[in-house]
């Protein structure tokens, strides 16, 4: 049996990490009383990684910013809704036959 199907989205969701990542991850985790080794304990990480998070040397890849988004109880993405270019028909284009062309270069 065949699935039924599923209506054509026109957006994609992509998160974007909010204004200073690393100084937001760094005031929430202090205001937990955590050091960054506890804090990269509790995310299943290096305390390295921490460090560079909260000097803005690193970009974390989403899965550890929502497992630190759980841990420090904090929101640290945003939602950036994007269209799909893609999906959208192009504008139609004009068609010429061979006789169009004939015609026009009669006429120069």
């Amino acid at each position: 049996m065949a699935k039924p199907a599923r209506g054509r989205k026109d957006f994609e969701i992509e998160y974007e990490y909010v204004d200073d990542l690393g100084q937001v991850v760094r005031r929430e985790r202090e205001k937990l009383g955590l050091s960054q080794a506890e804090l990269a304990a509790l995310v299943k990480t290096k305390e390295t990684i921490i460090k560079k998070i909260e000097q803005n040397e690193f970009n974390p890849p989403l899965d550890l910013v929502k497992r630190l988004e759980k841990v420090l109880k904090t929101s640290l993405l945003t939602v950036a809704v994007e269209e799909k270019l893609t999906n959208k028909t192009p504008p139609p284009q004009p068609t010429y036959t061979l006789e169009d062309l004939l015609k026009k270069q009669n006429k120069q």
